[in-house]
């Protein structure tokens, strides 16, 4: 087993169905054939495919501890890592910011702890999240993930919600996945706009 000699804090962002928690479980299975033992969290919200594991939207899963999103984030993730080398955590977007969750890992990376982080970029007013944008502000290495458009195939950086093929910006926070959402690129995006 290779130890770890220093922390690190890896987030990988991008938008909908642009392979970030693929990568999440590909980089923390790497983690685990190096033999360092590996924790896993999910948003207590996220309820889609499995409530004990992280499912990416090809099936591939990983299991996973569910965790609160709010203040009680910081104890329940401190004491459930307790002897982990390596942490993971998937769709933090979903972590209210007053959990102050980069706080929580930046701690962590201090502890000599490896931290890998799935963050949507933005949400679909393409206004950036409050807790990814702390997030990536604190990153030592940050993987930018592309989708592909599903209006014209070009590479696609935002997230469109819809409902029965129109464009709708209600409910911020919703979980959900291509019965919800698009990959778009810009010229694809329908802005929302504000009043």
């Amino acid at each position: 087993m290779r130890k770890i000699d220093t922390g690190k804090l890896v987030v990988i962002t991008g938008p909908m169905f642009s392979g970030k928690t693929s990568r999440l479980l590909e980089l923390l299975e790497r983690e685990m054939r190096a033999g360092r033992k590996t924790i896993l969290f999910k948003p207590e919200i996220d309820k889609r495919y499995s409530n004990a594991h992280v499912v990416t939207h090809k099936g591939i899963a990983l299991p996973a501890i569910i965790s609160p999103i709010d203040s009680k984030a910081r104890k329940f993730i401190l004491e459930k890592s307790k002897g982990f080398d390596v942490i993971g955590v998937d769709e933090a977007q979903f972590w209210d910011p007053k959990s102050n969750l980069h706080n929580l890992l930046e701690e962590l990376v201090f502890l000599k702890k490896l931290i890998y982080v799935s963050a949507l970029n933005k949400n679909i007013k393409n206004e950036a999240f409050e807790t990814t944008s702390k997030l990536l502000s604190s990153a030592d290495e940050i993987y930018t993930l592309t989708s592909v458009c599903a209006k014209c195939g070009n590479d696609a950086t935002l997230t469109q919600k819809i409902r029965n093929n129109k464009e709708v910006f209600k409910k911020v926070i919703d979980v959900g996945g291509n019965d919800k959402y698009e990959p778009r690129c810009r010229n694809c995006y329908v802005q929302y706009r504000h009043k």
